[in-house]
Order: C-alpha cells, then sequence, then structure tokens
C-alpha cells in the first residue's frame, strides 16, 4: 500500500470527485438514503422480529408516549450517532498519518478529514466505510439484549447512521472502480481522487 502523504507523486492528476456542493451528486447521495434507509428499517425488524420482540407484552406500553423521554432519547441517539460515526473516520485518518483528523460541525452536516493529507485509496475506503459497517453490526446485534424502547432506540441509531453514510457509500463506490494506486484528498465537504495519468 502507498503510504499517506501531504505532497503527491509526480504523474497524478484528478480522477473524479464527490461534493455537497455538486446537484448531481446530491441527487445520489439521497437515492442511497433511501436505499440505506428501507435496508435498515427490514434489518432492524428482522432482528427484533427473530429476538421475539414482536411476540413481547411490552408493546403496550412501549407506545404509552412520555414525549419529554422520547424526545430526549431521539436527541441523545443522534448525539451517540454523529460522535460515533464521525470518530470511527477520524479514528482511521489518525491511525494512517498518525496526525489528528479535522472534526467539523455545520449545523446541516458533521465530517472528520485527515487535514492535508493525500491517503492511499485501500485506507480511504476502509475509513469510508467503517462507520456503516460497525455501527449497522454492533447495533443489529446489541438489539436482542435490550427492552423493546432499548431495541427502537437502537434501531433509529442504525437507521439514522445507515442514512448518514449516504454520502460516504458514494464515494466508496466510485472510489472502488479508480486503480490501486488512486489517492484521495478530504476537505469534509468534498472528496476528490488523483491517479497517475495515463
Amino acid at each position: 500500500m502507498h503510504p499517506p502523504t501531504r505532497t503527491l507523486p509526480p504523474g497524478y492528476v484528478p480522477a473524479g470527485s464527490v461534493s455537497i456542493h455538486q446537484l448531481p451528486d446530491l441527487l445520489g447521495m439521497l437515492a442511497w438514503s433511501v436505499v440505506l434507509t428501507v435496508a435498515s428499517i427490514l434489518l432492524t425488524a428482522g432482528v427484533m422480529w427473530a429476538s421475539s420482540s414482536f411476540q413481547s407484552e411490552e408493546w403496550g406500553s412501549a407506545f404509552t408516549v412520555n414525549i419529554p423521554a422520547l424526545l430526549g432519547g431521539i436527541l441523545l441517539v443522534t448525539v451517540v450517532m454523529l460522535v460515533l460515526h464521525e470518530g470511527l473516520h477520524g479514528l482511521v485518518f489518525w491511525l494512517t498519518t498518525r496526525e489528528l483528523p479535522k472534526f467539523e460541525f455545520k449545523g446541516y452536516y458533521a465530517s472528520a478529514s485527515p487535514g492535508d493529507w493525500y491517503l492511499p485509496r485501500r485506507a480511504f475506503l476502509a475509513a469510508t466505510l467503517l462507520p456503516l459497517v460497525a455501527i449497522t453490526v454492533a447495533g443489529l446485534a446489541l438489539i436482542p439484549f435490550f427492552s423493546l424502547r432499548g431495541q427502537f432506540l437502537l434501531g433509529f441509531l442504525v437507521l439514522l447512521n445507515a442514512s448518514g453514510a449516504a454520502g460516504d457509500l458514494l464515494v466508496a463506490l466510485r472510489l472502488a472502480r479508480l486503480p490501486q494506486a488512486t489517492y484521495c484528498r478530504d476537505t469534509g465537504t468534498e472528496v476528490t481522487f488523483f491517479s497517475p495519468a495515463g
């Protein structure tokens, strides 16, 4: 694997990008968000069914809504998801560059980026896909060990994370088609790919 670098090797040229500022990319993210959301709902429902939650006597009390507790749970799950999701991106960036990543939160999006580094394709694919895979697998694996309300909150975390990973998946799919020697530059709002010319 090529090492991360602050300066591209000679002969590298831009090979595409994914940006939240480009309408085609935003439409692609929206489409993948729908797909990932539906998939996470089906997976969560399947795990809850397999753990006998759908036959639980808790159902009557599960929908006795305590609005402040419900809103507090949703807020807590949202914050936990953002921290976990961006933290997992940042963990791979730190392991790759041995420098603290940059984290941003601007209201409508949160991001982690490796700063001024160009990362090799394999490391960037790992950073891109880790939150989607790890949080989904861990969340689904933990569902059977919680009460029905806890299962709904875990399911919401899985759903929210999957929906938020749409941009990550779009980046990974485009990067997967590029040569092994490709480098990636992530600014938080845009990922640019660089491949050897020719």
